[in-house]
C-alpha cells in the first residue's frame, strides 16, 4: 500500500519525476538512435558503435557515479535551502569530472581502436570502430560538465532546463544523423563516421543550452570562481566518503556489464551485435526505471535532510510500489511488440533478428527484478547516503554472479546468447532480495547534512 501521510508526495512526483524521464528517454534516445540508423548498414558497423558505446558507457557511468555523489549532499542542502553548500560541492564535482574527461578524451586520440579491441577481435569491427571513438573524443568533456550541471539541476527542482537541452539535442542528433550516415541534402554517404560527427554535434548543442539558461537565470547550479573557495576544507572528506563508493559502483558495475559485450564478441559477432542491439532496447525501458530512481534520490534526499525520516521512509515505499507496476506494463509491452520493433533492423540477418527477439523476451521477463534494483541503488539508499552498502551488492553481483555464468555459459557450455542472457539474471533476483532485507532494516537512513556540520 503506498503512504499517504504527506499529501504532497503525489504533487512533487509529477513535478519532479516527468521532465527527468522525458530527458532521460531523450539523452537514451541519443545512443538507440545511432544504433538503430547504423543497423540498416550490417553487423560490423552496428558491432563497431555498440563496441564504441560499450567503451563510452564505462566513462558515462564513472561521471555518473560523481554526479550522483554530487547530488546525494546537494539534494540534503536543497531540503535546508543552503546554496553556498551546493555550489562548494558542486565545485568538487567539477574539479573531478573535467579531469577525468581530459585523460578519457586524449587516451581516446591516441588509441582509439585499442579501445574497440576489447570488445572484438574482427578487424572490420575494430577499424570502424576506431573511427567513431577519435571523432566523438570531445564528448568526453561535454559529458562531464552536463552530468554535473544536471545532476545539481535536478537536486534543486529545476528539472525542465536539462529536459530542453536533452531535447534540442535528440532532434539535432536524428536529423544530422540522417544527414551524414545516408548521404542526403548534398553530403557524402558517411556511414559511421557521419554517426560520430552527428553525435559530436548534438552534445555540444546540448551542453551549452544548459550552461546558458543556468546562469542566465542565475539558478543554485550558477557556480562561480569565488564559490570553490572551500575544496580543500571540510567538505572534502565526507565528499569522497559518500561519493568514492559510488563512483566504484558506477565503474564495477559498467565494467562488469561490458563484460557481457566482451564475452559476446569473443563468441561471435552476431552474438555481439544482438546482444548491442536488444541492450539498446531494453536501455530505453529501463529509462522509466532510472527516472523513479532519480525522482526517488530527490524527494527522498530531501527529506532526509530535512530531517523527516518518517516521510522519506514513506517516500521509498512508495517508489518501490510504482517501479513495480511500471514494470509489469513495460514487460507486457516489449514481449508484445518485440518482433515488429527487431523486423525494421532490415540490414542484418534472419538469425541475428532472431538472436535479438529471444534476448528481448528474457529481458521482458525479469524487468520486475531489475526495476527493483535500479530504485534500491540509483534512489533510495543513494539519497540515504547508504553508498558503501549499495556499491558492495551491485558490483558484487555482476562480478561473482553474473560475470562467471556469463563465461561458463557461452566458453563451456557454449549456450546461444539469448540462454547465456537468461543465466545470468540470477544475478538480479539475488541483488533485489538483499536489497528489501536492508531496505526494511532502516539503515540505510543517513543525515549528511546533519554529520558534515558536527564534524566541522
Amino acid at each position: 500500500m503506498f503512504y499517504t501521510k504527506d499529501k504532497q508526495f503525489f504533487k512533487r512526483l509529477i513535478l519532479i519525476a516527468i521532465p527527468i524521464l522525458l530527458q532521460n528517454l531523450l539523452s537514451a534516445s541519443l545512443n538507440f538512435i545511432d544504433v538503430f540508423m547504423i543497423g540498416n548498414l550490417g553487423e560490423a558497423s552496428v558491432a563497431a558503435v555498440g563496441s564504441a558505446n560499450q567503451f563510452f558507457f564505462v566513462y558515462s557511468m564513472l561521471i555518473f557515479g560523481l554526479a550522483s555523489g554530487t547530488a546525494i549532499f546537494t539534494a540534503q542542502y536543497w531540503g535546508k535551502k543552503d546554496v553556498r553548500g551546493i555550489r562548494s560541492i558542486m565545485g568538487i564535482g567539477l574539479g573531478l569530472t573535467i579531469g577525468i574527461a581530459l585523460l578519457f578524451t586524449v587516451a581516446t586520440l591516441l588509441f582509439p581502436q585499442k579501445s574497440i579491441s576489447i570488445f572484438s577481435s574482427d578487424p572490420e569491427v575494430i577499424k570502424l570502430g576506431g573511427d567513431y571513438m577519435r571523432i566523438i573524443a570531445c564528448v568526453f568533456l561535454f559529458t562531464a560538465l552536463s552530468s554535473i550541471y544536471s545532476a545539481v539541476l535536478r537536486s534543486t527542482e529545476n528539472v525542465i532546463y536539462p529536459m530542453v537541452a536533452s531535447l534540442s539535442g535528440v532532434i539535432l542528433n536524428t536529423v544530422l544523423n540522417y544527414i551524414f550516415i545516408f548521404g542526403k541534402l548534398g553530403f557524402p554517404r558517411m556511414g559511421v563516421i557521419g554517426a560520430a560527427i552527428a553525435t559530436l554535434i548534438a552534445r555540444t548543442v546540448e551542453v551549452s543550452i544548459i550552461l546558458i539558461i543556468t546562469y542566465i537565470r542565475k539558478l543554485p547550479a550558477a557556480i562561480r570562481v569565488q564559490d570553490i573557495h572551500s575544496i580543500f576544507s571540510k567538505q572534502i572528506e565526507p565528499y569522497l566518503k559518500r561519493t568514492l563508493p559510488v563512483v566504484l559502483q558506477s565503474v564495477g558495475w559498467s565494467a562488469g556489464f561490458s563484460m557481457y559485450a566482451v564475452i559476446y564478441g569473443h563468441l561471435n559477432t552476431d552474438y555481439l551485435a544482438a546482444f548491442n542491439i536488444a541492450g539498446s532496447i531494453e536501455r530505453l525501458c529501463h529509462i522509466f526505471f532510472t527516472s523513479i530512481g532519480s525522482a526517488c534520490a530527490i524527494m527522498v534526499g530531501n527529506r532526509i535532510g530535512a530531517d523527516e525520516e518518517e516521510h522519506a521512509h514513506g517516500y521509498a515505499r512508495n517508489f518501490l510500489m510504482i517501479g513495480f507496476v511500471t514494470s509489469i506494463f513495460l514487460s507486457i509491452f516489449l514481449i508484445l511488440l518485440r518482433a515488429p520493433i527487431v523486423s525494421h533492423y532490415t540490414g542484418l540477418t534472419a538469425i541475428t533478428r532472431n538472436y535479438i527477439i529471444n534476448i528481448l523476451l528474457v529481458m521482458a521477463c525479469v524487468m520486475w527484478a531489475k526495476s527493483c534494483n535500479i530504485i534500491f541503488h540509483m534512489g533510495i539508499f543513494k539519497a540515504g547516503g547508504d553508498t558503501l552498502f549499495s556499491m558492495v551488492v551491485d558490483v558484487g553481483g555482476v562480478w561473482l554472479i553474473g560475470v562467471p555464468i556469463a563465461l561458463i555459459a557461452g566458453f563451456v557450455f557454449h549456450l546461444p546468447v539469448h540462454l547465456i542472457v537468461a543465466c545470468v539474471t540470477a544475478e538480479e533476483i539475488i541483488k533485489m532480495i538483499i536489497g528489501f532485507i536492508r531496505y526494511r532494516s532502516g539503515r540505510w537512513i543517513n543525515n549528511l547534512v546533519v554529520q558534515e556540520r558536527s564534524v566541522g
